[in-house]
């Protein structure tokens, strides 16, 4: 089974660095941002899963998961920058 990991803020900077780096190790990679309909390189990539996922919004962090296990089985690792919901 491969690995797969989630990455929030995947749209610019490290967040997309990061993302760009799983894949080319051959991880399964869940980039997630607030906007991924503006994507253009993530999306094209094999084994990545471009989803939305805004860290202050608790609903999109969960259908960001639903959507990442049902696609790639588990999540193997991530970390989102900030706290789910202020808890």
């Amino acid at each position: 089974m491969s690995k797969t990991v989630l990455i929030t803020g995947s749209s610019t900077g490290i967040g997309k660095a990061t993302a760009q780096l799983f894949q080319q190790q051959g991880w399964n990679v869940v980039a997630t941002m607030r906007s991924p309909e503006r994507d253009t390189e993530l999306v094209n990539l094999p084994n990545v899963l471009c989803l939305t996922l805004d860290v202050t919004q608790v609903d999109t962090i969960h259908a960001a998961i639903d959507l990442a296990i049902a696609k790639f089985g588990a999540i193997t690792s991530g970390r989102l920058r900030q706290r789910c919901g202020g808890k």
